[in-house]
């Protein structure tokens, strides 16, 4: 449970260098060269140095910061996640005992998955709203498992086992706006995960943009590939809305933890793929932004929408 703290000097980007080079080089006062030891940084707990002071001040800010937290403890847990290392390879490269590592890693996944509602708005996508009624684009994503049953097979993992989890980005700034789950794979399929929440949240007249997992509900709810009445030459464009959504999937899987096949209590693993998704949205907020895209979709009651094309006959009649 975290605690109020007292008040102290704000921490700086030395300060979060200072800590990671504790782990980095086993000695915080060595110093390296600047673009060297950002890139070791990257490597090792997943964002810049930058960004960690941001989490490390939306924690603070949030009184999420648990009870003795420091530092040191959430790049631990960031370190969790990026390179997802063995608990003997954990204490080698922190020198702390794996009792004390699993305490504070589980500790601050659950603060920073705290963070959720904060980051990771829904209100977020209509930011520079064009009066599209596609705002978001909406896929879903599987992370494997150790082998837990038909409940949680997957073909997209080699019929392994999997964890499957809803994300929504906003089509216009590319940002990170809804997180769903974890679903068994096996039993919830994308249009019943959308169906049991996100659904719910849209505003009437308003659709996603989809691969054709969701086709049952288009073209009234979603707008993907085999939608009836899908404009031709909208095609070029949402295959670029599409490409986009899996580019933010791809920063996902950059985290081991969610890549490699998670070994821990599955009922941790919503919270460990919560942390990953704020960090990354934090990310993209912050000089690491998705391409960006340009995106003007034909309105929904527009009667052209539906309007086929003149045959010749017609044609020829006019003349």
């Amino acid at each position: 449970m975290a605690t109020k703290r007292a008040r102290e000097i704000p921490p700086t980007v030395d300060d979060i260098l200072h800590y990671s080079r504790i782990v980095m080089l086993n000695d915080p006062f060595k110093e390296i060269a600047p673009k060297e030891e950002d890139r070791h940084f990257r490597a090792l707990f997943g964002c810049s140095p930058d960004v960690s002071l941001i989490l490390w001040y939306k924690l603070l800010r949030n009184d999420l910061v648990p009870d003795k937290g420091t530092i040191l403890h959430m790049l631990w847990t960031l370190m969790h996640c990026k390179i997802y290392p063995k608990w003997t390879t954990m204490k080698k490269l922190t020198s702390a005992d794996p009792k004390t590592l699993r305490h504070w890693i589980g500790l601050f996944r659950d603060s920073i998955a705290l963070l959720e509602c904060s980051v990771i708005r829904w209100s977020k996508r209509k930011k520079g709203d064009q009066l599209n009624d596609c705002v978001v684009s909406v896929d879903c994503v599987d992370f494997p498992i150790p082998h837990a049953g038909r409940r949680f097979h997957t073909h997209k993992w080699k019929f392994h086992s999997a964890l499957r989890y809803e994300i929504a980005v906003s089509i216009i700034h590319g940002e990170c706006v809804w997180i769903n789950g974890p679903y068994e794979a096996g039993l919830w399929n994308d249009i019943m995960i959308f169906r049991n929440a996100l659904l719910h949240e849209l505003e009437d007249g308003e659709r996603v943009e989809s691969d054709n997992g969701l086709r049952g509900v288009s073209p009234q709810y979603a707008k993907c590939p085999l939608s009836i009445g899908n404009l031709v030459e909208c095609e070029d464009m949402q295959q670029q809305v599409r490409s986009r959504h899996e580019t933010i999937n791809k920063r996902f899987k950059q985290w081991r933890i969610m890549k490699n096949i998670y070994m821990g209590s599955i009922e941790h693993h919503g919270g460990f793929f919560r942390t990953v998704a704020i960090v990354t949205q934090l990310c993209i907020e912050h000089g690491e932004p998705l391409f960006s895209i340009a995106y003007e979709d034909p309105h929904f009651d527009d009667d052209s929408y539906f309007q086929e094309p003149a045959s010749n006959n017609d044609s020829e009649n006019e003349e």
